[in-house]
């Protein structure tokens, strides 16, 4: 089979079985692999009936196609489940070297199904899986956990995925660390890895056993990587990530009304420039790192009291940072590290202190601390982590927070995710896809304030000519989520500028299958669509697409006076969808190849 391994491990941790799944061909010419293959499996297990943190739920990571080829940025890993979180479709992207090094050892990936009774992880080499005791690791954060795992192995080609006290301690947005700097950040897959009692997954790779992945096409596939290498080396925000990390944007987010600040509640921030790439470059900055295959590397390597530390990226300095009034750098690489040693996503840990700052000022709810308070923050994400004190409310997320103290208004979330650092003032476009997007509030993969800034995709006719403009940014966002879906599915890097063409033609090459420019467009809507009805399998209705109150109200900065117009833009999506009151048509169905579904 070209592309694929053509088999999966899944492994019972009740009743300690391991076994192969071997996909049908047909769903993967159809849902490609990664988090689309991921949702159609979910869906024929019907997890929208199960509870997230239940043994009924199933944990699925995830390679794409272009895993372990030559296709750069491809190293990526689907993490897959019922999110603890949200209730409902839950997935994150890593990068790292577990996709390629699963890939290398003859599976396209590993389905965990059932409940341990006590901590372990699971050791997957050529031959299968073991599940190894791990009580002697449980209660270690994830940076002594995966040291740990490699000495244990012994081995010089281990790839490692694990939790840390967050996971442990069922933090609904608890995370999943990768490869010591990578994380599948949002929608709690770390909580579902720690109701499971699984602390990690390890991934042994022997060269001398490496299987290597057959491509259909050598020739034309060669080609057309040349051509996406060539675009990388050309593009400015490729080149600007490798010099300044994803936190080279602060400064342009604070200058567009992009940055949320104070709560969601100012435009402005003058810190913007101290917690910048830009200043990390210039002061801490001792190197950068990437995921294997990458020639990007927008990985921060730090120096921090002495000893080199993985450094923040742009959302983790910006939900600590700016959202919280605090413009001191060095703080922040300590608050990164400890998030991310604690293993929980730094947006919604992030949002979810801020909120408690904002409840505080405002008398409603006393979680003793103030703006910029580092002390008490790195106490409060303790507190968290363990669910202690107040951080056991601080756990639940934000959604939880605003119903305790009858302001839900102001809880800065969708579906239940949180909010991420970019506002929908600032690119009115963000109102319509955080609003309708399947994860709750998401900016990735589709980071659709790049088109509002100018790119543009004209296979699809994507564009944007105003971006406070309400008309068209309903159209805008379904279009830009159907391309998008395409990168978690291959999978791709979603930083990578790769055309729609040449996505066709790497998929092409390396399955044998005809993709196209036309037939991967409907590929990504369709797995798009599908996840959409596994969310209204979850309750999900017309009355959770829009956003709080907290984020629709004019701030000063780069979006002064700019408010935008929720309610349209999504009426405007459901019509182009063929979405008839948020719900798929029978036409719509029948059209992308889902008529199946009931």
């Amino acid at each position: 089979m070209f592309g694929y391994c053509g088999k999966i491990l899944r492994i019972n941790l009740s009743d300690k079985t391991v076994s192969t799944f071997v996909p049908e061909e047909k769903d993967l010419k159809e849902f490609i692999g990664g988090a689309g293959l991921g949702v159609k499996l979910h869906y024929d297990m019907r997890t929208f009936e199960v509870n997230p943190l239940s043994p009924d739920n199933v944990l699925m990571l995830l390679t794409g196609p272009l895993t372990g080829t030559k296709a750069p940025s491809t190293s990526r890993l689907e993490f897959c489940s019922r999110s603890p979180l949200t209730g409902i479709w839950g997935e994150s992207s890593s990068g790292g070297r577990m996709a390629t090094y699963l890939k290398y050892t003859g599976w396209d990936g590993v389905i965990v199904e059932g409940a341990s009774e006590k901590p372990v992880y699971i050791k997957i080499d050529s031959n299968g899986a073991e599940i190894v005791d791990a009580d002697g690791l449980w209660g270690k954060g994830c940076y002594e956990t995966q040291e740990e795992l490699g000495k244990e192995l012994g081995e010089k080609r281990v790839a490692t995925a694990v939790i840390g006290p967050a996971g442990e301690n069922l933090v609904k947005y608890a995370c999943v660390q990768v490869d010591n700097s990578r994380h599948a950040g949002r929608t709690g897959m770390g909580a579902v890895m720690g109701s499971k009692k699984l602390k990690g997954i390890a991934v042994v790779y022997d060269p001398s056993e490496r299987q290597k992945v057959e491509v259909f096409d050598e020739e034309g596939f060669d080609r057309v990587v040349d051509e996406v290498m060539q675009r990388i080396k050309d593009d400015f925000t490729c080149n600007m990530f490798t010099q300044l990390g994803t936190a080279g944007y602060m400064e342009t987010s604070e200058g567009f009304g992009d940055l949320p600040v104070k709560y969601f509640t100012k435009g402005t921030f003058e810190g913007a420039t101290r917690i910048s790439g830009a200043a990390m470059a210039g002061s801490v900055l001792r190197g950068n790192d990437g995921c294997l295959g990458c020639v990007v590397r927008c990985g921060r390597v730090v120096e921090h009291r002495g000893r080199k530390i993985h450094g923040p990226e742009y959302e983790t300095l910006a939900a600590f940072g700016a959202l919280q009034l605090n413009d001191d750098l060095e703080s922040l690489i300590e608050i990164n590290y400890l998030v991310n040693d604690l293993g929980m996503d730094s947006i919604s840990a992030g949002v979810s202190i801020a909120f408690a700052m904002y409840l505080t000022e405002k008398g409603i709810g006393d979680f003793n601390v103030e703006w910029g308070d580092t002390e008490r923050v790195i106490q409060l994400l303790n507190d968290i982590a363990y669910r202690k004190g107040k951080g056991e409310e601080l756990a639940e997320g934000v959604r939880f927070v605003g119903k305790k103290y009858d302001v839900e208004n102001l809880a800065a979330h969708v579906k239940g995710l949180e909010i991420p650092m970019h506002d929908a003032r600032g690119f009115a476009a963000l109102a319509c896809a955080y609003a309708t997007h399947v994860r709750g509030a998401c900016h990735l993969p589709h980071q659709i304030y790049l088109y509002e800034m100018g790119k543009k995709i004209r296979e699809y006719d994507i564009s944007s000519d105003d971006r406070f403009a309400n008309d068209g940014k309903g159209i805008l966002t379904a279009k830009v989520q159907n391309f998008s879906e395409l990168f978690n599915a291959a999978v791709i890097c979603a930083f990578m500028p790769v055309k729609p063409a040449q996505l066709a033609e790497m998929l092409r090459a390396v399955t044998g299958y005809e993709h196209t420019v036309e037939s991967i467009y409907v590929a990504g809507e369709r797995m798009y669509t599908l996840k959409r009805i596994y969310d209204i399998r979850c309750g999900v209705t017309a009355r959770d697409d829009t956003l709080p109150d907290v984020v629709l109200h004019p701030v000063d900065g780069g979006s002064t006076g700019n408010v935008p117009d929720v309610q349209l833009q999504v009426s405007e999506y459901y019509r182009y969808r063929k979405w008839p009151d948020g719900i798929p048509s029978r036409e719509k169905l029948e059209e992308i190849g889902l008529g199946w579904v009931e």
